[in-house]
C-alpha cells in the first residue's frame, strides 16, 4: 500500500447542507473513556466552511484545513469502531458510529 492508501473511500452523508466548524474521526472505545480521544483525521476552520451535505474519509472541504498543521488522516481498520463528530457554525453537534467491514 502507498503512504497516502486510505484504504476503500467511506463517504458520509449528512441529513442536509451544514457549514462545519470541526470535523474529527477517533476510536470510538477512545471517546468513551476520554472526552479528548487523539483523532485519526481532524479538519477545523476558523472562517466560513462552504455548506456541504457529504465528504469523503481523509477529503477536503472547502473552506477547511487539517487541525494540525501537516497532520495526514490515518488509514481506517476494518473491523475497528470508528466515531466522527461533527460541529457546524450554528453549535450543532452530531456524531455517528461506523466500522469499516472486513468483508473484501
Amino acid at each position: 500500500k502507498r503512504a497516502n492508501d486510505l484504504g476503500d473511500p467511506v463517504t458520509f452523508t449528512l441529513g442536509g447542507y451544514y457549514r462545519l466548524t470541526n470535523l474529527k474521526v477517533v476510536l470510538a472505545p477512545e471517546i468513551e473513556t476520554n472526552k479528548y480521544a487523539h483523532p485519526v483525521w481532524e479538519l477545523a476552520t476558523e472562517s466560513n466552511s462552504v455548506p456541504t451535505s457529504s465528504f469523503v474519509y481523509g477529503g477536503g472541504i472547502r473552506g477547511m484545513h487539517p487541525a494540525v498543521k501537516g497532520a495526514r488522516p490515518d488509514p481506517l481498520v476494518p473491523g475497528v469502531n470508528y466515531r466522527l463528530l461533527v460541529t457546524t457554525d450554528k453549535d450543532q453537534q452530531a456524531q455517528h458510529s461506523f466500522c469499516i467491514s472486513t468483508n473484501r
